[in-house]
């Protein structure tokens, strides 16, 4: 999303109707999303910070860490607006 755009909500709006199709039409169990653009979105869509694994990947020569966010089925529909 262009850096304009950042902080407007659109992102979150997208989230939200992605779990709501993947939960919701596909009646998947768990969702674990591997490139998060922005824990602070999916924490307010109800993922929860489940690891952190230190010096996870290194890209051209740069190590990173990687945290693992994941949301259970149950979790979204008892939290999500219906």
């Amino acid at each position: 999303m262009a850096r304009a755009r950042w902080g407007h909500g659109y992102m979150l709006g997208a989230l939200r109707a992605l779990v709501a199709i993947r939960v919701g039409e596909l009646g998947l169990n768990r969702i674990d999303p591997r490139n998060a653009a922005s824990a602070r979105s999916l924490e307010r869509l109800g993922f929860v910070k489940e690891g952190h694994l230190r010096e996870r990947w290194i890209v051209d020569g740069e190590v990173s860490d990687s945290d693992l966010y994941g949301l259970l089925r149950s979790d979204w529909l008892a939290t999500s607006p219906r």
